[in-house]
């Protein structure tokens, strides 16, 4: 079936030939050639299609078979030059061509673009992998084969014998610490950082009630009853649980004194400790243990009460000591996460609180604080808590006063068109040019704001925002590289992970997000080379690259939401 889509305006395709590349030194000191960027994964037939092509004297393109045959053809966009990437970017834009099937993109002067696939069941096995690679860094347990194929492995770190550190604030002695997920390339496991990766994993829950449900993942919970998604989440709640003193602060982390040497988990003897206590581990507590109280609740009542009774002491606590920041004793090197500005922690944890308890308490502090939406790049772990709070807020708008959900409201709309203002002004078509460390998580949160004001207004422009910025993060991004291991025809293989460095498996575990291009590249110092000088381009695929190759729950957590929210709960996947 041919699909050719021309233009009868022979005039533009001449004045097109006549345009001059932008910086054109500054492209050739990059000596990149022509390039095509695309969704390695696909599309879906109902909905915008953009590809990059940068470099290329080419004023059209074409979509051809696999076989070869030509089904669609149109121009490219003018060109417009990224300083971010040194490129002279072009658009192919095919949003109108529709017909499913297995497609490549060619320009004349560009190798042949990776092999896509338009289909309406685009991404439902890689969010099914996005979130069972959490069940492959679970920290306690052997990874069965039945489970783990040929990712199986021994268990490692059982913490039943972890001992507290003089800022533990707990005395002298030891407890168990059981289960929970290893934080990132390394195997300790932090309160702040499992605060906001719960939180996102429930919230997708919340708004898409019945996602990923009983059997979706295949771990070792599933035929419970219980939705897989809320199984795997329960591993790390039943850790964070633990690290509750008798005050109700909580420790900031279960952690070795240093980071351990690329070994198995099940090699690592180092010493574990609960270390530290802050105003933010206790809050992050709080309002996990607070969504957890009222999301179990009709699956295990026993579990939503304990809960419960965790978020209010944990919230009485942190009232109590609102400001006391974590900061590495001298004999801890392992991850900080420091913070000194508690307002969001706060925000979350009483939205959390409120909704749960309908109590007047956290009624009143909402009513009296400045509402919280907005968002900004970097460290989402301390720069988008509140916004799970206001999210929580807003899909529960009935429960809450109609001047806060009025407020609201226009913040998240507000947020989101800027969001999308800002992605018309980049070449790649993304809402984030700031790239630090993690940069994949600062663009996959952006795409979960836009998928909010999708949720609440069914407006599409806010939909096709969000599949633009998940284009990015499966290879229409200046590197070319799908940034989730196992999904794509260009992924990270050498990630900053012990576990993957270790296996003696060549494939790292699938559905990983890698932290991605970050212009800080702080592991240069280390001797890591990045192939590029651009921000952009500051990504390399190095075992050593901790600084752009690591991975991390905070990463994968937003993968999973934005994955599950296109697979389920959006209206453009299985002809919705």
């Amino acid at each position: 079936m041919s699909y050719i889509k021309t233009t009868t305006a022979r005039t533009l395709i001449f004045f097109l030939f006549l345009l001059p590349l932008v910086s054109c030194r500054t492209v050739e000191k990059e000596k990149s050639g022509a390039a095509i960027r695309l969704n390695q994964l696909g599309y879906y037939p109902r909905s915008v299609k953009k590809v990059v092509v940068v470099n290329t004297k080419s004023t059209k393109f074409q979509i051809k078979t696999v076989e070869g045959n030509t089904v669609y053809e149109y121009i490219l966009t003018k060109g417009k030059y990224w300083d971010k990437s040194g490129e002279n970017v072009k658009i192919a834009d095919f949003s109108d061509f529709s017909l499913p099937g297995k497609y490549f993109l060619s320009v004349k002067d560009a190798p042949p673009g990776h092999i896509f696939e338009i289909s309406d069941d685009l991404y439902s096995s890689a969010f099914r992998a996005a979130l069972k690679s959490f069940y492959y860094i679970r920290s306690g347990i052997d990874i069965e084969e039945k489970y783990g194929g040929k990712w199986s492995r021994k268990g490692g770190h059982p913490d039943t014998l972890c001992f507290f550190h003089k800022s533990a604030q707990r005395g002298k002695g030891f407890a168990p610490s059981p289960k929970g997920w290893y934080d990132a390339g390394d195997y300790n496991k932090y309160v702040v950082n499992g605060g906001i990766s719960v939180g996102t994993l429930l919230a997708l829950y919340e708004m898409c009630p019945g996602i990923a449900g009983d059997m979706f993942a295949e771990i070792p919970e599933s035929g419970n009853g219980i939705p897989d998604i809320l199984d795997e989440v329960k591993y790390e709640l039943d850790w964070l649980l633990t690290m509750q003193t008798r005050t109700g602060a909580a420790n900031m982390k279960l952690t070795s004194k240093t980071f351990s040497r690329f070994v198995m988990p099940d090699k690592d003897t180092l010493k574990r400790y609960f270390v530290g206590t802050g105003t933010a581990p206790a809050l992050n507590l709080a309002a996990t243990t607070a969504m957890a109280a009222r999301i179990y609740k009709s699956y295990d009542a026993g579990f939503a009460d304990r809960c419960l009774k965790t978020a209010e002491k944990a919230w009485k606590w942190a009232v109590e000591n609102p400001d006391v920041p974590f900061e590495n004793p001298d004999d801890i090197s392992t991850g900080e996460y420091g913070d000194t500005d508690f307002t969001e922690e706060f925000w979350w944890a009483a939205s959390e609180l409120y909704l749960t308890t309908g109590d007047e308490l956290y009624e009143n502090y909402l009513l009296t604080r400045k509402p919280y939406l907005t968002f900004a790049a970097g460290e989402n772990w301390r720069t988008f808590l509140g916004n799970l709070g206001s999210f929580s807020l807003l899909v529960s708008a009935k429960k809450i006063p109609s001047s806060l959900k009025k407020t609201l409201n226009a913040k998240l709309f507000s947020t989101a068109d800027t969001l999308l203002k800002i992605a018309g002004t980049i070449p790649y078509r993304i809402p984030v040019d700031n790239f630090v460390w993690g940069s994949n998580s600062d663009i996959l949160d952006a795409a979960m704001v836009l998928a909010y004001a999708y949720k609440l207004s069914g407006n599409k422009k806010y939909l096709y925002g969000v599949i633009e910025t998940t284009d990015y993060i499966f290879g229409k991004n200046a590197t070319g590289y799908s940034f989730m291991t196992g999904f794509g025809g260009k992924t990270p293989i050498h990630v900053h992970n012990r576990i993957c460095a270790s296996d003696g498996i060549v494939e790292p575990i699938p559905g990983l997000i890698v932290g991605g291009p970050n212009s800080q590249r702080q592991d240069v110092a280390a001797g890591v080379t990045y192939p590029s000088g651009f921000e952009a381009k500051s990504y390399v695929d190095a075992e050593a690259s901790y600084a752009s190759n690591e991975t991390a729950i905070n990463w994968d957590a937003p993968a999973v939401f934005v994955l599950g929210f296109l697979t389920e709960c959006s209206s453009v996947s299985r002809g919705r």
